[in-house]
């Protein structure tokens, strides 16, 4: 079976105590070798615990995974990882910041698949779930088979599954590593949240390759403000880069360049203006179809031309991006251009459908006033007609970007409708009441429907021929989080319901 491993008490003790990870190690009483059973599985959610587990005591926001180590080793859990000692009978390995270390453990019970790969981090606000889509294109079209983690799902190689978070917790981590060498990749791309670095949930994984996409207003209920933001993102390349690494970095955007200054010659700088760029890219013709472009890299004399079927400055940006990671593999820049071109769509990212008399649906996962910002430029850019969008924002989330997602939109698109997104335990009403602040300060003229799919359908009632209808938020997101938990909702399956129901066939 994919992603498993067997080891005895003793032999992971043995490993622990030349890992370098701080810790004692506390045994019954009388405890001798016939006793040291084999761990077989680590988890941190009690109810997952069986004969064999390590169970790791987590504090989450909610909860603190000491209090269910009682019931872990009821369910027959052979050892457990904790702050401080437990009065239970089994071993225990006593350890600060469960959270970090269980990572660290995890690689040593998967044989530290991590080492066997050639690891790529993708950090930044916007735009790693496409750089990670082309970074993996672009190798594989080069014959490097590659793992994949991040935001839409997790892929090892051999089968993929939905993602729980955009990257996962330390233990979940080091199996789809673990499956991803057992199936031949030679390489990872992964999305690296700010929350993952910061909570430790890379630890026991050391990357070749770092990229830095850009830096905007996100997350801040987590990190306070955007100087503790920046250095969350940057501690990815202070402290868990392999030697000879190498960084993709964007200069375009403000904390990039800060970025790119202070890394130093680790370095690899990339964007659309500044020409010193080692990845330079000119947009010359943007259609509907896709985009002109002309790339210098460092092994061109004379810029690149390829028609890239990609919209958006910001996915130019994000090509670079793989390219150059891509360059510093040893992947030839024609070899790499060659692989974006061959990429397939990514889901919720600029998904576009055709609807024939409703003009065109795109599906996109803008959930900040930058990315929304960024997608309706994009949009306006190639809209022949009206410009429409759907969108919310999400409860239990950063409150401040709700007005301003509300002025982005009422400012840029012809016609708003704001609506409900995953609005968790918040009242949907009160969330659209935010958004609707900033909205009056450009328009009187916006829809306020709370329910999605009713938003959806009246969006693609108003569509006409040359029109843009966006839907956003959401993205590739099956699910819609209610105050009682997910419901299944997918944007994309709304809209092929309306076609359905109009007799529209979808292009």
């Amino acid at each position: 079976m994919r992603g498993c491993f067997r080891m005895r008490i003793d032999k992971l003790i043995e490993k622990l105590e030349k890992s370098g990870l701080e810790h004692t190690v506390w045994l019954p009483e009388e405890w001798g070798p016939n006793n040291f059973a084999e761990i077989t599985q680590l988890v941190s959610d009690s109810r997952k615990t069986g004969p064999g587990s390590l169970f790791a005591c987590v504090k989450g926001e909610h909860s603190d995974g000491h209090d269910y180590a009682e019931k872990a080793y009821r369910s027959g859990a052979a050892m457990l990882l904790c702050e401080h000692k437990l009065d239970l009978p089994v071993p225990q390995i006593i350890s600060k910041e469960i959270r970090r270390n269980m990572g660290v453990v995890a690689s040593l019970l998967y044989d530290e698949p991590a080492k066997k790969l050639t690891m790529i981090a993708l950090t930044g606000t916007n735009g790693k779930t496409t750089s990670t889509f082309m970074t993996k294109s672009i190798l594989e079209n080069s014959g490097i088979k590659t793992g994949l983690l991040g935001t839409i799902y997790y892929d090892d190689g051999d089968s993929a599954a939905d993602a729980e978070h955009t990257t996962p917790e330390g233990s979940d981590l080091q199996n789809w590593l673990d499956r991803m060498v057992k199936n031949g990749c030679r390489a990872c791309v992964m999305e690296t949240s700010s929350h993952a670095v910061v909570q430790g949930r890379i630890e026991g994984v050391q990357f070749d390759r770092g990229g830095f996409t850009n830096l905007t207003v996100d997350h801040l209920d987590f990190h306070g403000d955007m100087e503790s933001y920046y250095l969350a993102k940057k501690m990815l390349f202070e402290k868990y880069m392999r030697n000879n690494w190498v960084a993709a970095v964007n200069i375009d955007d403000n904390y990039g360049m800060r970025l790119f200054s202070e890394l130093g010659s680790n370095a690899i700088s990339y964007g659309t203006k500044d020409r010193s760029s080692k990845f330079f890219a000119e947009i010359r013709k943007t259609s509907a179809e896709g985009m002109d472009v002309a790339i210098t890299t460092p092994d061109s004399k004379i810029p690149l031309t390829s028609r890239l079927p990609l919209l958006g400055e910001y996915n130019i940006l994000n090509a670079l991006q793989a390219l150059s990671l891509s360059w510093s593999l040893g992947v030839h820049d024609k070899a790499g251009l060659e692989g974006l071109i061959m990429m397939k769509q990514v889901p919720g990212r600029l998904e576009r459908y055709l609807i024939p008399g409703s003009g065109a649906c795109v599906i996109d996962f803008a959930h900040s006033p930058d990315s929304l910002e960024k997608v309706l430029k994009t949009l306006r850019s190639v809209c022949n007609g009206r410009l429409a969008v759907v969108f919310g924002a999400g409860g239990d989330r950063d409150k401040t970007k709700r007005p301003l997602m509300g002025e982005i939109a009422a400012r840029l698109a012809d016609s708003v409708i704001i609506t409900s997104d995953n609005p968790r335990s918040e009242d949907p009403d009160v969330i659209v009441s935010e958004i609707e602040t900033g909205a009056r300060k450009h328009s009187q003229e916006y829809k306020r429907i709370v329910d999605r799919k009713s938003a959806i359908f009246e969006g693609l009632e108003m569509s006409g021929p040359d029109d843009i209808l966006l839907i956003a938020g959401k993205g590739p997101e099956a699910y819609q989080i209610l105050k009682d938990g997910p419901i299944p909702f997918l944007d994309r399956d709304v809209m092929l319901e309306w076609c359905r129901s109009k007799g529209k066939e979808v292009i």
